[in-house]
Order: structure tokens, then sequence, then C-alpha cells
């Protein structure tokens, strides 16, 4: 119970007390006299009753006037005392308790406030001690962190839930696109496909429980509609577990995009190499012709012969010096067999074949069927088929089928309806060199299929022509999804280890305070009547995760408001109409604040007010805010009712927490961010420990259903 609402109790108590024992001694007394006297007392009431009612009046106003003192010099320093002694030990330990109330209190703050002294004292030295216990260490992470931020390839960690716990800069660059972000505490599944990542963890899961010590996995994805990434996948183990299990992963990306179109455009310079070598050839043999049939030429027309052949020799060494140029770019690692799902990889080629020559490209797969290819290699064979076959007549489209046709076989089937060709030709295109190794020998087509034990089905029709080709290739099984590796430590950019070890709830209502992700959000406005026509001209935002502050990851946008700003306002915020031209407008910003707050809890200071503003552009942004909102203006109130303010300066002065940017969008809201991260310690020591147990608080508070207009 408020402590006002004791004190209103208590007066009530007192004046029914004090009435009620005067009225109830003339009430006794009344039935103990006689009739005779009952009636001589009532001729003389009117000058007996004032009396009594007077006293207990003067004996009211007299107690009641202790009893506020006691609550005025008490009862509310002592709560008020309470409050700001749990602040010293919780968050904030140099706030000192200003002495109010009666003398015995204010010696008491005192005692309490040289405690603080000594409290912090000791704090500071311990803290001075684990700090440079922690120099050198610290020490050695940042040159591991410099040396992960300039790898060229993207490590990414999760734990089994898919929250990214760790990312370097070469993830971020390979995994952000223009609708999606990539962040701490962000779902992996948002930026790659669901399927092929599950499949892979519940492959590592069973290798683990058959007793592998070190599991790996190598696969292919397609991110988007161009890119192709190959990904290896390591597990993280619990420690100190008798039997190991999985808490997390890790990924090595590798962008296989600009090798493979590098690739293509090799075989269009070999194939126009070979369209560029019969003009020369045909002037050579032209030209020996001449010298053979007439060996006594004039000198004027043996020298023109001799020229020509001169030109066309040197043509021949320029186009052979640049198809040799091009050729020794493009060695290739071929020892890369990873898995990938069927679709996957018709999709790839599709898109590569499509793009390299335009013809028409149809394709079906099978199901959940995994190969164990080189991806790279396939697509590379079938630029090579398609350029033998745009010199058969009628070819103008390729089909290609992907069925599974026993348990570890599946057939790879390529058609091109409309067309034959002989199997001379086929041969070739098979038996030509189409790569280079590790170890830079040539590795054609052919070799390639009997290095990952498929077999070629030629069927010819009656004409010994043929218009499709099978292959047979390996399904992946699990046991071939892992290979034995020792996985060494990494050290992030941008990281945070605590997810490893959370347990994802659907309810998240239910979940700890701590262990939320919140989006701490804050507006500037050019008034305060949103109903009014007042507008947003600028949102800054940053979140928080596992209760960790990520300033590396934040919002800060203008906007146009489309209308004046009141120079009241900008007295306040201090920015100027000039500053807003060209800014995008609410309903351009409102998505990049959502994209923002995906998958969070929204904070703001009097979150009211600035929800108020985005709920009214929901309809014309196209997005809605339906996250659960917390206010630290109303959670302030839950931990210290009895402070008499709780605006956001008061606030973070009561917590220990230093104003920079106020009134700012991004400067409040990291302010915000600060004091929602300290308020949480004291909501649990008032046993407020859940998302919906903070809500339902925050309703109790006596501003919290104000309208905003």
């Amino acid at each position: 119970m408020r402590p006002t609402v004791k004190y209103w109790v208590f007066l009530l108590i007192i004046l029914f007390a004090v009435f009620g024992v005067i009225l109830g001694s003339l009430a006794a007394a009344w039935h103990q006299i006689t009739l005779a006297e009952q009636d001589f007392i009532a001729r003389i009431a009117h000058r007996l009753i004032p009396f009594p009612l007077i006293g207990a009046t003067f004996l009211f106003l007299i107690i009641g006037g202790l009893v506020s003192l006691l609550f005025y010099f008490y009862v509310v320093p002592i709560l008020r005392l309470g409050e700001e002694t749990k602040l010293i030990s919780a968050v904030n330990p140099s706030h000192r308790i200003k002495p109010k109330g009666a003398p015995e209190l204010v010696n008491l703050a005192g005692i309490i406030n040289e405690s603080a002294d000594a409290f912090e004292t000791l704090q500071a030295e311990v803290k001075e001690k684990i700090n440079q216990a922690r120099s050198d260490l610290q020490h050695e992470r940042n040159l591991l962190a410099a040396l992960m931020s300039d790898l060229p390839t993207g490590v990414l960690a999760c734990n089994v839930s898919g929250q990214i716990l760790l990312y370097n800069q070469a993830a971020q660059k390979l995994l952000q696109k223009p609708r999606k972000l990539i962040g701490l505490g962000r779902s992996l599944f948002s930026v790659l496909e669901r399927g092929p990542i599950v499949h892979a963890i519940d492959m590592l899961h069973e290798a683990t429980n058959r007793g592998q010590k070190s599991p790996t996995s190598n696969f292919v994805m397609t991110v988007g509609e161009s890119h192709v990434l190959r990904i290896h996948m390591a597990p993280v183990f619990k420690n100190g577990d008798s039997e190991k299990s999985v808490s997390g992963f890790v990924l090595a990306m590798e962008d296989l995009s600009q090798q493979m179109q590098n690739g293509l455009e090799r075989e269009q310079i070999f194939y126009g190499l070979t369209a560029a070598l019969h003009s020369p050839l045909e002037q050579l043999s032209q030209a020996l012709e001449t010298l053979a049939q007439s060996p006594t030429l004039q000198e004027t027309e043996h020298q023109a012969s001799l020229q020509s052949i001169d030109r066309a020799i040197g043509s021949l060494t320029e186009k052979l010096q640049q198809a040799e140029q091009s050729y020794k770019q493009q060695v290739v690692d071929i020892g890369h067999r990873e898995n990938i799902l069927g679709e996957h990889l018709l999709n790839i080629i599709e898109h590569h074949l499509r793009h390299f020559s335009g013809i028409s490209v149809t394709h079906c797969a099978d199901k959940d069927l995994w190969l164990q290819v080189d991806s790279y290699a396939m697509v590379q064979c079938l630029a090579q088929l398609v350029n033998a076959l745009l010199h058969a007549e009628n070819f103008a489209a390729l089909t290609i089928e992907l069925h599974r046709t026993s348990a570890d076989r599946a057939m790879f089937e390529i058609a091109w309806p409309g067309c034959t060709v002989s199997k001379e030709e086929l041969d070739g295109w098979q038996n030509r060199p189409l790569i280079r190794d590790a170890q830079d020998r040539l590795v054609s087509f052919g070799d390639l299929i009997q290095r990952i034990g498929g077999i070629f089905d030629l069927t010819q029709n009656k004409d010994q022509q043929i218009n499709q080709l099978r292959i047979l290739l390996p399904i992946a099984e699990t046991d071939e999804h892992f290979s034995e590796s020792s996985v060494g430590e990494y050290c992030p950019i941008h990281y945070e280890f605590g997810l490893l070890h959370q347990v994802c709830k659907d309810d998240i209502c239910q979940q700890s305070l701590a262990q939320l992700t919140y989006a701490v959000f804050d507006t500037e406005t050019t008034g305060l009547k949103p109903s009014q026509g007042d507008e947003i001209i600028q949102i800054g935002a940053v979140r928080i995760v596992n209760g960790r502050i990520l300033y590396e990851e934040t919002l800060d946008q203008l906007i146009d408001p489309r209308r004046p700003v009141p120079e009241e306002s900008i007295e306040i915020h201090g920015i100027a109409p000039e500053l807003l031209l060209g800014q995008p407008t609410i309903d351009q910003a409102l998505p990049q604040l959502h994209q923002f707050t995906e998958g969070s809890v929204l904070v703001a200071h009097n979150a009211a007010f600035d929800m108020k503003f985005l709920k009214l552009k929901e309809q014309s942004s196209g997005v809605h805010f339906n996250q659960p909102v917390l206010d630290t203006l109303l959670l302030s109130w839950v931990v210290h009712p009895n402070q008499q303010s709780h605006q956001l300066e008061e606030v973070a002065r009561r917590l220990g927490v230093p104003i920079v940017g106020r009134h700012t969008a991004l400067g409040d809201a990291m302010v915000t961010a600060e004091v929602l991260c300290k308020l949480i310690p004291l909501l649990a020591a008032k046993g407020v420990h859940t998302l919906e147990q903070a809500m339902e608080a925050s309703m109790k508070a006596p501003f919290a259903h104000l309208d905003i207009y």
C-alpha cells in the first residue's frame, strides 16, 4: 500500500476512533440514568452536546497532526532512505543520501553515507586489481580481434537457436542485404535459408551422438538471386559435461559468385579464341598455298606473302598470349567437395547459364535431396557443354532434372530438346580439360565425375545421335557430411557469448528481463500534439542484447516533416529546418525503424508519447509495431514510488547515468538504454523478474493511463 493511502487510512481510523469513543461514552451514560434524568438532560442537551463534539474535534486534530508529523519526519523519510540505500548497493555506489526528516534519521543517513564511502573505496580497489589482472588478456584479445577483422573469410557464430553471437566484418559484408540486417542477437535465419542450416545442425548432433570428436560439415547455399556461398560449419561444445553436447556452431563463409563468374568468362574467352583463330589460319593457309604453287614469284609478290604470314603469326601469338594469361588466372582447387541441396545446385546452374548464354533453362529436383559434389566445377562443365551445343542446329533450350534413384545415388539428367549431337562431340566435351587442380594439373569433367564416384550414361538413338545426357551422382550420406577437424578459438569484432547459454522460449512474456533483446528508441518532434499535426523529425535507436548495450548497432535518422518546425521546438532539440531538407519522409523512415527493432522489446522514456506518433503513421508507412513496449518512466515509479520526479534527467542522476547528447534522439535513446540496464536489478529486488511482471507493475503507476493528444 502506498504511503499516501496509508496516511489517509490512519486519519480515517483516528477520526472514527475519537468520535466513536466520545459518542459511545455518551450513549452508554444515557442508558445508565433514569427516565426523569433523561428528560432533564434532553431539555439541556443543546448546551451539553457541543462541548464533547468540540473536544473530539480538537482531539482528532491533535492526534492527526501528530500522525502527519510522524509520516513527514519518519515514515516517508524512512521509505526514501530505503530506496536510496538500495540505489547505492545495487547500481550507483557514488550516490549519497541527502539527510531529511527527524534528527535520528538524519544521523542514520550520515552513517549510511559513511558506509557507502567505505564500500565505494573498497569496490574501486577491487576493480583496479581486476582491471590490472585483465590488461594482458585484453591486449591479446585485441590482437586476435584485429587479426580476425582482416580475415577475407566471413566468420559467424550462433547458438543452437540460430541467434547470432559473433560476426566479423567479412561476414557482415557477405550477408548484409538491403532489407535484412545482421546483428548480435538477431536470427541467422533472417539472412540465410533455414532448411539447409537446420539440416546441418541436425547432422552435427547426430555425428556427436555417434562419438565423433570434432565433426565439421561443408555445404553450399544461395543468398539472394546471384550470391553463392560455400559454408564450413563446426560445432561449439558445452564444457564440463560428461557427454558432449552441441551448444552452438561456427560458420566460415566463402563467396563463390565471383569465382563462378570468372570461370564463365574464361569459357567465353576460350570459345572466342577458337573463333578468332579461323581468320589468321586461313591467311596462313592461303599464303603458304600461294608460295607452294608459284615458286618463281616476283620479289614484290613474294614479300607480300611473307608479310601476310607474319601478320597472321602475330595475330595468332597475341590471341594465344591473351588466352594463356586468362587461363593462368583461373587455377582452381577442385579438392572442395561440399554438401549442397539439389534444388540449390540447379538454381545456381540455371542462373549462371541464363546469364552466360541467354538460353532458356528449366529444372526440377526431388525435395530434400543432398549431393556431395564440387558445385563450382558442375557449373563450369555445363557452361562448357552449352558452348559446344551452341554450334548445333536448333539448340535453344536446356532442361535439367535431378531424381533419387537409390539410397546412395541420384540421376542428373540434362536434355536439349529439338536438337541432337554425335557421341564423338560429347566425348570431346567430356574429355576436354576443364580446370586445373591444386597441383596445377589439367582435369576434365570426366575425370572430375570419376573422382567423386559418378557415372556417365549416354543414350543414343537409332541414328547414333544424342539429345540428352545422364550422370549418376553420389548422395551425401550422414557419415559423409562431416570430417574430423580441430577447430581453433575464434575472436570476434562483434560478439556476445552470453547468448550461447540462453534457452529459447516461445512465450516472450515469461522470459527474464535480463535476457531479453531490447530496441531502445526516442524521437524528436515538431511539437507535443501528434493528433493535431505535429511530426517526427528525428529517430534514434540502440539495441540491448543479453544486458549489454550494443553501441555499434544504432539507428540515427533525420526526417523531413513536410511542415514548418516551430522556433520553440528548435530551441529544445537544436535541429534547424535546413538540416531536414532532402531527408527521408516518415513513411520512408519507419520501415527502417521497424526492421531495426524486429524481434525486440520496444523501450522508451514516456513511451506513450513516442508510440502515439508511430501508431498514427502505421497505415501510411505499411508497417505495424506490435512488439511489447516498456516505459522507463513507469519502471522508475515501480522501483522508486516515493521519489518526486521521474523525468529522464532526474532518473539518470539518481542511477548515476551520465547525460550526453540530451534532446537528440540517439543521445536520449542511449541514456534511456543505460537507465533500463540500471533499473533491471532494482526491479528484480522488487520481485519483478519477467516481461509480463514488468508490464503489469507499470500499469499500476498513477500516470500509466494518461492520454497523449
